[in-house]
């Protein structure tokens, strides 16, 4: 039976596994100091299911067991030979693949001009200051642990995340500009040339379509 795609949390569990050997807490407070639990729904909970599907798939086993005091026993967890390939394979594939996500961002735009164009606006406006303070946030951080020598090479996610950040600010403030200044018509009718377009497209396609 073909093995499953690791999920993005199962890469990102994989990945601090290929650093060292770990147990599912260290796993998950790892993640949350560094910040990657942005980039897949994480859970201690989460964690352990997933660390026990991965080693029922011989993706990792276990290393051994330990209990410090009276807190609950701990299982620490290494990569397998195959869980390095197929780790290594799942990251090849995802830097090289262009992938169509569906976030919902894109979505609710294409929804937008259902709803009136000063909830819209105050709707903009807030996802543009959320932005500005989330890419102050991560560029003080970004710049901090480079300063203390962390090589760049482990933190290209971050940079993506701050040049995608930085882009969208870019294109929401010439949108808002558009939108204040009526440059942007938000009650600007679908004008029936157009409708008469979309009709003769659709006539010309079903007619492609007849055997």
């Amino acid at each position: 039976m073909a093995r499953k795609e690791l999920s993005a949390a199962a890469l990102l569990l994989l990945g601090l596994l290929h650093e060292q050997p770990m147990h599912p807490y260290q796993v998950h407070q790892t993640l949350k100091q560094r910040g990657d639990d942005r980039l897949a729904s994480i859970t201690p909970g989460s964690v352990y299911h997933a660390m026990e599907r991965l080693e029922s798939d011989g993706l990792v086993e276990v290393v051994g067991t330990d209990r410090e005091g009276n807190r609950p026993q701990r299982t620490t967890y290494r990569l397998t030979d195959a869980g390095r390939e197929v780790f290594a394979a799942r990251t090849a594939r995802l830097l090289g693949e262009p992938r169509r996500e569906h976030p919902w961002f894109p979505l609710a735009l294409s929804q937008a001009h259902a709803i009136d164009r000063a909830s819209a606006l105050t709707a903009l406006r807030a996802r543009r200051a959320a932005l500005a303070d989330e890419l102050t946030a991560w560029t003080r951080r970004y710049d901090d642990v480079r300063s203390h020598g962390l090589p760049r090479r482990l933190l290209l996610d971050v940079e993506h995340d701050l040049h995608r950040i930085e882009s969208e600010l870019t294109w929401l403030d010439g949108l808002l500009a558009d939108l204040d200044s009526g440059a942007l018509d938000w009650d600007e009718p679908v004008p029936q040339s157009f409708r008469d377009f979309v009709a003769a497209r659709s006539r010309a396609q079903a007619t492609d379509h007849v055997p």
